[in-house]
């Protein structure tokens, strides 16, 4: 039942055997069934285990197991236990599939929301609810973590935007693409010491930050988070809560909506009140559930605790140094990734010689989305540095970045090919084309970083 098969085929099969179909679906057409399916999808289970579990009486449970014996979703395996069959795992989970995406399970879950809070208004009783005095908003742009923080140093009195972000930190230096297809996950799919670094970095701006990490993603397993998972979702969202309270400040938060980076300003309830990429594209920005959160890779926040000075001659140097080491990958890289300049010969291939059924259209614009955003951050960061750091290396930072206004035009011209969706057609012909402005690209990412070191070496204090 692995084995994956076309619509044709599967209209083929329903028009061929509806009985024995809806035979097999009424099979498991019961709650109790569906729970007792479940239970022994985690375990094989003996009867008076099956029995305690799902409290059913002795007579149901003997009932619903031979129903599900019958239809050979079910086997004994000893006397009295029991184990689920092939057919029985691949129906539950085809069944579980559908179901985790359907409009149905969402319209549930909002209709349980939405009771609860008629609930607590005609009771009488004000769900608790608390926002910071100074909101923050999410600053405009692809790269999530620097519209982020961006938005929430702004909020807390930093003179700076997403620009300065970006380019202090080195993260809109970084191109990452993933292997034989252009995954969405490419930016944000960075090495642990890479992201180590960025975070460090950000401190750069002005504020100590204090980072949450649940080194695993939430959840674990695509769909609803198990009780563990929850709990831990829990414990974070009494921590954002304290800080809501008692220190009046945003906080950067990985996993809201898409999943990307967002910022928390309260809480109502259960849920945070955020700032996030909806406000851009005119979507409210609903309440989201503590544990209603998509974290790939890991769950983590960011609280701002002190302020801090640095010492803007030597911050200058390390940054430069920073966006070096970032776009020419000098760094630690996930495997199935690629850095650096060679990232785009990589994209390249993939544009030409991957079958247009295997291509990733959401991936690919969302890509070039945040590398055009990449190159026009780090064109007018150097640009700023140059004015800000006057110099023999000055002419150097500025050649760089005439390097990064160029590609930035180039990614321009591409995702006018592709502009983002989460589905488009990808012909061959406006693959080619793609593929051969990446590899025009590519030699101006090194031209920069060779500008950017002749600016390091001739940097005097």
């Amino acid at each position: 039942m692995n084995e994956k098969i076309k619509d044709p085929q599967i209209q083929s099969l329903l028009s061929e055997s509806p009985k024995e179909i809806s035979e097999l679906l009424k099979s498991a057409a019961h709650p109790s069934r569906i729970q007792i399916l479940a239970l022994l999808m985690k375990k094989n289970s003996g009867f008076s285990d099956l029995k305690r579990l799902t409290q059913l009486s002795k007579t149901a449970l003997a009932n619903h197991l031979n129903h599900l014996l019958g239809r050979g979703l079910v086997r004994k395996i000893a006397w009295g236990k029991y184990a689920l069959t092939i057919d029985g795992r691949e129906l539950l989970k085809a069944a579980g599939l559908v179901y985790q995406s359907s409009v149905q399970r969402e319209e549930k879950r909002r209709e349980a929301m939405r009771n609860r809070y008629t609930r607590s208004s005609l009771e009488g009783r004000t769900l608790n609810k608390k926002i910071i005095s100074r909101e923050a908003l999410y600053q405009p742009c692809w790269l999530s973590y620097t519209g982020a923080m961006a938005g929430s140093m702004i909020a807390l009195g930093t003179d700076c935007d997403m620009v300065d972000v970006g380019g202090y930190t080195g993260y809109a230096f970084l191109i990452n693409v993933s292997k034989d297809v252009t995954c969405p996950s490419g930016p944000t799919a960075l090495h642990p010491d890479t992201w180590r670094q960025i975070h460090k970095a950000t401190e750069n701006l002005g504020w100590t930050l204090e980072h949450y990490d649940y080194p695993r993603s939430y959840p674990e397993i695509e769909g609803k988070p198990t009780p563990k998972e929850i709990e831990i979702a829990r414990k974070l969202f009494k921590m954002i809560k304290q800080e809501i309270d008692e220190k009046d400040k945003p906080v950067v938060l990985w996993g809201l909506v898409a999943p990307e980076y967002g910022i928390v300003n309260g809480y109502e309830g259960d849920s945070y009140l955020t700032s996030t990429f909806r406000h851009l594209i005119s979507q409210p920005e609903d309440p989201i559930l503590f544990y209603d959160l998509k974290a790939p890779g890991c769950l983590e926040a960011f609280f701002f605790r002190n302020r801090i000075r640095s010492d803007q001659t030597q911050l200058g140097k390390k940054t430069l140094n920073r966006a070096i080491r970032f776009s020419n990958a000098k760094i630690s890289t996930l495997d199935n990734y690629t850095t650096g300049p060679s990232a785009l010969n990589e994209w390249a291939n993939i544009l030409e010689k991957l079958p247009e059924e295997k291509q990733n259209y959401h991936g690919n614009s969302y890509v070039a989305a945040c590398v055009q955003e990449g190159r026009e951050i780090s064109h007018q960061f150097l640009k700023r540095l140059a004015a800000k750091h006057p110099g023999q290396h000055s002419k150097h930072l500025l050649a760089a970045a005439e390097c990064y206004r160029k590609g930035t035009k180039l990614m321009e011209e591409f995702t006018r090919i592709f502009p983002f969706k989460f589905q488009g057609e990808m012909k061959a012909k406006d693959r080619n084309k793609a593929a051969e402005i990446l590899r025009k690209v590519k030699p101006l990412e090194e031209e920069a970083t060779r500008h950017m070191k002749k600016a390091l070496d001739t940097w005097n204090d």
